[in-house]
Order: structure tokens, then C-alpha cells, then sequence
């Protein structure tokens, strides 16, 4: 064989290669691209062990028919607690997939006819409109007016994908970010009257991730934390603006839990949880009054009763027993915040070597506000001191797969 026959067979060889080399390039992108996908969906959620401990919690459904959605089907699922997570069933008439909100042990506890098939989301979309409105109240006020409003925020397990304002009557405004992720929208007036409106308007899209919105949820840790409460954590433990750790009743409370070291906060919680409901009716006027558009306040800091007059009235809503919880588990020696989302007030608490943990899990929940500090921190302000009326507080939120919008 000469050297031009070698040759030619070389070359053969050589363009024989090339497309087995791209082949395997190309899964081997493929592979990389597979890898990073999952890893960016993170793990998924271990149902079976969160209805053990948590069998209200709700949860949305994505549900597949063969045939258009019927009133007879949505009756079907309405009977086992199934409604659409748009809370409209006139939005999902007529679809052959739909999103269902529902509570887990009634998910688990239940069959779909031959037609439906469903499966629980792990992460899904959130998106919709967050409405505020005020109406000026102080009498024969004419003058100027600066309103702080906090704004949708990352949550736990919930990643603010994006945002938008806009407010009427129209003013000059800025968002600024504290040093905890609160977003704050500044309005300034330079003048208005008694009876005008303030429309405010915050739309919003959301990432929820269930996985891990559960790690941060108090009632799925059953074990103990372990090591010491961080510097950066140790303010927490102090009394703060309308949090007092020494007020005799918490230490007294504190005292009760016993001699022995802290070793599980959860259990510590469900205690003081356990006390609150024994002693302290939940006001549902003062909430109806709020949300009905009929409470005026020259601060709305004065809508966070103080926690002596909540333990002598033995009467308060959620504002009120969060400040209470959070004095009661700081004299207990528990680093404790207060939160804030549309339509409830809440707290956070830290559980040393897992983070900061919330009391109450809710995955359709609006984030609004962290106490940036020991001291409660109201979610709206304004500057000066007149009477203000809320006569809008409403959102509205859209749930969809995350198959849907790809």
C-alpha cells in the first residue's frame, strides 16, 4: 500500500469520526443541560412524611381532564374541599387544566373519577394585584402628606420574580430597600384635603417553592436545635417597642417551662400558643372593622394593642397575640421576630444550626414585612400624625404551573 492510498484512508476515517464526535458532544450538552435543570428545580417535596405533620396544609393540585371541566366536576372536587386556586370556578369552565387549591389530608384521602387525573405542584407561579386605598379623615386637613407603604418581598420560599406600582392620585415616589429586604414605596404630597383618595396598586410574580418553603416551617422539626444563638441573632432576645420579655406575666411563664436548658423550640411554641388561646379571645370586630374599611388611625402603629392592655382585656387579634407570643418566648430565651403578610401578623423564631423558622406556613401568602430589630415595626407609615381610613385592602392572585408557561 502506497502513501496515497494511506492517506486516503486516513481522511475516511477521519471524516467517518466526526459525526459520532458531534453525536456524543451533543448528549453530552444534553446531559449538562438535563443536570442543571434539576438542579435549579431543587428537591422535591416528601409528601408523605408532611401529612403526617402537617395534614391542613394547603396545597395546590394541578388537575388533567379528558373532556372540559363541568359544573359536575367542579361540584365532584368542591365535596372533598377542591376549589380553584383563582378562587373564581367561572375562570376554569370549559379548561381541560386547571389549578385547585385543597387541604393535604383531603387530597390524600380521595380518589378522582376515571376522567381526571391530578398531581401535587412542588413549585408553581404566583402572581396578581395588591390594593391599598386611604381616605384622609382629619378634619378641615389641608396640607402636605408622606406615605411609607411596604411592598411584595422575597418570602420564604418565594421568589419575587417581579414587581410593579403605581399610585393615584399620582405623587412623586421612590422605592427604597431597608437592611432586611423590606420594600418600601415613599409617596410624597405637598398637599391634600380632607376626603380625597389614595389608590395604591402593587402587582406582583412570585416563584413558590414548597420544598423550600417547608424547610422553614416550625412545625415539621420535631429534634431540637443545636449550638449557640449567633451575635448577629442575640438582639432578638431584648425587649423591644411594644415587646417586653419583662413583664411579670411572661416571666412569670418562662418560669413555668422549668430549671432545665432549652431544647426544643417547637414544643416551647405550641406552649405559649396553648396559653393564648386558653386566655386570649380573638377580636374578629377589631379585624372585620380593619378590612371592612371602618378603622381611622393617626399611626397604625396603635393597631398593635399593647400586650397590657391584650393580658387585661383578654382580648386581641393577630397583632396583638404576635406581640404577646414574641415577649412570652423572648423571656423564655428564644430569639423572636415579628412578620407581617396580606391579611395576617405572625412570627418568626430562631432555632439555633436551622435558621430563622415561621410559626405559620401559608403557600399563597403575600410577604410584606420582617422586624428588621427587636422592636415591632408597623407595615404602613405616614407623616403627619392625621386620621386616615383604609377603604381598600384587597389582593387578588393567579396559581399556574410551571409546565404552562414554558
Amino acid at each position: 500500500m502506497n502513501f496515497y492510498t494511506h492517506l486516503n484512508l486516513l481522511q475516511r476515517k477521519k471524516y467517518f469520526f466526526i459525526p459520532i464526535f458531534f453525536f456524543v458532544f451533543s448528549i453530552f450538552c444534553l446531559l449538562l443541560v438535563f443536570q442543571e435543570s434539576a438542579e435549579a428545580q431543587g428537591p422535591g417535596v416528601n409528601w408523605d412524611r408532611i401529612i403526617n405533620l402537617k395534614p391542613d396544609l394547603k396545597v395546590m393540585v394541578l388537575v388533567n381532564s379528558q373532556r372540559p371541566l363541568s359544573l359536575e366536576d367542579l361540584s365532584f372536587l368542591a365535596r372533598f374541599g377542591m376549589i380553584p386556586a383563582d378562587r373564581d370556578p367561572g375562570l376554569v369552565l370549559g379548561l381541560k387544566k386547571a389549578v385547585f387549591s385543597v387541604k393535604l389530608k383531603n387530597w390524600a384521602s380521595n380518589s378522582l373519577p376515571a376522567h381526571l387525573s391530578g398531581r401535587l405542584l412542588d413549585r408553581f407561579f404566583m402572581s396578581g394585584i395588591y390594593r391599598l386605598g386611604f381616605k384622609v379623615e382629619q378634619e378641615g386637613y389641608e396640607g402636605p402628606l408622606t406615605l411609607e407603604i411596604t411592598a411584595p418581598r422575597d418570602g420564604f420560599g418565594k421568589q419575587l420574580l417581579s414587581s410593579e406600582f403605581m399610585v393615584r392620585r399620582q405623587a412623586p415616589n421612590r422605592l427604597y430597600i431597608d437592611e432586611v429586604g423590606n420594600r418600601w414605596y415613599r409617596i410624597d404630597y405637598s398637599k391634600i384635603k380632607q376626603g380625597e383618595v389614595i389608590r395604591l396598586h402593587f402587582a406582583f410574580k412570585y416563584l413558590v417553592d414548597m420544598a423550600e418553603l417547608l424547610q422553614h416551617d416550625l412545625m415539621l422539626w420535631e429534634k431540637p436545635g443545636e449550638g449557640a444563638v449567633p451575635d448577629e441573632i442575640r438582639p432578638f432576645l431584648n425587649s423591644g417597642h411594644k415587646i417586653d420579655k419583662n413583664l411579670p406575666q411572661a416571666v412569670e411563664w418562662a418560669r413555668e417551662g422549668g430549671p432545665r436548658p432549652l431544647d426544643n423550640v417547637r414544643s416551647e411554641y405550641l406552649r405559649v400558643k396553648n396559653f393564648i388561646k386558653k386566655t386570649i379571645p380573638y377580636d374578629t370586630q377589631k379585624k372585620a372593622r380593619y378590612f371592612g374599611g371602618k378603622a381611622i388611625y393617626s399611626n397604625l402603629d396603635d393597631m398593635y394593642q399593647d400586650i397590657t392592655t391584650t393580658l387585661f382585656q383578654r382580648l386581641g387579634a393577630c397583632p396583638d397575640t404576635s406581640l404577646l407570643e414574641c415577649a412570652f418566648l423572648r423571656a423564655r430565651g428564644i430569639p423572636c421576630r415579628t412578620a407581617g403578610r396580606f391579611g395576617h401578623f405572625l412570627i418568626h423564631l430562631y432555632v439555633p444550626g436551622k435558621g430563622w423558622l415561621s410559626t405559620l406556613i401559608y403557600p399563597t401568602g403575600i410577604p410584606l414585612i420582617l422586624a428588621p430589630g427587636p422592636d415591632n415595626v408597623p407595615y404602613q407609615k405616614w407623616n403627619p400624625a392625621i386620621q386616615l381610613r383604609t377603604v381598600t385592602l384587597e389582593a387578588k392572585t393567579r396559581i399556574e404551573a410551571m409546565e404552562d408557561l414554558k
